[in-house]
């Protein structure tokens, strides 16, 4: 399986800049709260495409396993014998 770049959906994003933007009205409203900055807010967006490519592999395995599974019961239905008469 081929390594998938790191991206984040239009959704992830979202929430990651809508938690950034909390966090800087906060450092403004608080004193004791101390602003992220830029590398910080980077840092954010590549913690949330990591969690997000690391979904996605799991979703591919699992979906590869259910195929594997689907595969084995046709090659199973085919190659097991049947009972003479059992239908009857």
């Amino acid at each position: 399986m081929s390594e998938r770049p790191r991206i984040e959906p239009s959704s992830v994003v979202a929430a990651v800049e809508s938690y950034v933007h909390s966090e800087l009205t906060d450092a403004q409203q608080y004193s004791n709260r101390n602003p992220l900055d830029a590398s910080g807010i980077w840092s954010l967006h590549a913690l949330a495409a990591e969690i997000y490519a690391l979904g996605w592999k799991d979703g591919e395995q699992a979906t590869d396993e259910k195929a594997r599974r689907e595969r084995q019961r046709e090659r199973d239905a085919h190659t097991c014998p049947t009972t003479p008469g059992a239908d009857s």
